[in-house]
């Protein structure tokens, strides 16, 4: 194929594996090549035919969140640049409640994979080690369930939680309560950070930790709670939420009593910038933890590694104006 195509085997595989740096002329050429030959790629006989896989496998616990499609978008350019090509899939069965989707899990393992990026948290490292040999495994973006026994990168999100509080109190607000709690180890840390921010101004009194995770829905059942508060829990005037969808949701519940109220998200994703929203957030730095994700799994893939890495990526505060209300 490569000799009637005018070019060489080398520059075959690169546009097989749809690197960028090939020139639009010669890809072209390549694959009307292919499709006059029938040529079909084959994964699985690739990666038999070689000891070593080019395949790696990139793994999502949650789709419905747009900010591991953020830290994909930047993971993915630097795995296919150093030659992989990437196998995409959700980490987590679809039936609710039915943790990691072991099917998944032995495809990738009867391709071959080299290694896995693991994006978000899941509820156990085990099934991912061993799907891959020599312990290609990287976890991005979750929490710090993994450190000592797995490569990890993530977001401080102790820290980012504090920083939320912190401009919180700075606009007045005392009565601030925190939607989350729940998503695994994120959800903990991030709850660490608004407790020790209360506390370390004077505000133990009125922590307010209302059960929600990192959906929409979540988020809106949660403010529905918190704002229906009486007595010595009144309602708060703020709702630091664990994450941007549960913020869009807390917003829902907070336009139908018809309060105004300050509510903050995290993740930064690109609908909470949309003018009409404006939400306060906290940027994790997504396109770092995919980039250094991508970069560690490639470094654990080639040489192996001596002990594991854990990569905290300091988060940055994004104040728009659905923080400055409610007072």
């Amino acid at each position: 194929m490569a000799e009637r195509a005018g070019v060489s085997k080398s520059l075959v595989s690169l546009v097989v594996r749809n690197s960028p740096r090939v020139s639009e002329e010669r890809r072209r050429r390549v694959l009307e090549v292919m499709e006059e030959i029938g040529y079909e790629l084959n994964l699985a006989a690739r990666s038999l035919s070689s000891r070593h896989s080019g395949n790696i496998g990139v793994l999502v616990s949650d789709l419905h969140n747009p900010w591991a499609f953020d830290v994909v978008d930047a993971a993915r350019p630097v795995l296919e640049e150093a030659g992989h090509t990437v196998l995409f899939s959700a980490a987590t069965a679809s039936a609710a409640g039915s943790g990691v989707d072991l099917s998944i899990l032995q495809a990738f393992r009867d391709l071959g994979v080299a290694g896995l990026l693991v994006v978000g948290t899941v509820p156990d490292k085990a099934p991912f080690s061993r799907v891959v040999s020599g312990g290609a495994v990287v976890f991005a973006g979750g929490g710090p369930d993994y450190i000592d026994t797995a490569d990890v990168v993530r977001s401080d999100d102790a820290h980012g939680l504090s920083m939320v509080v912190e401009h919180l109190i700075e606009q007045g607000h005392e009565r601030i309560a925190h939607l989350g709690g729940l998503g695994g180890s994120v959800g903990k840390e991030r709850v660490k950070g608004y407790t020790a921010a209360m506390e370390e101004h004077g505000l133990g009194r009125n922590i307010h930790v209302v059960d929600a995770d990192f959906s929409q829905e979540s988020g809106y059942v949660a403010a529905q709670r918190a704002l229906g508060a009486s007595g010595r829990l009144r309602h708060p005037t703020a709702l630091a939420c664990i994450n941007d969808l549960a913020a869009l949701g807390a917003m829902t519940a907070a336009d139908e009593r018809g309060i105004e109220i300050a509510i903050t998200g995290y993740d930064n994703i690109a609908l909470g910038a949309m003018p009409r929203l404006g939400l306060t957030t906290v940027d994790p730095d997504s396109s770092t933890i995919g980039i250094t994700g991508a970069k560690t799994l490639l470094q654990r893939i080639n040489d192996n590694g001596e002990g594991f890495v854990h990569q905290p990526v300091v988060p940055e505060l994004v104040i728009r104006k659905s923080s400055l209300l409610g007072l």
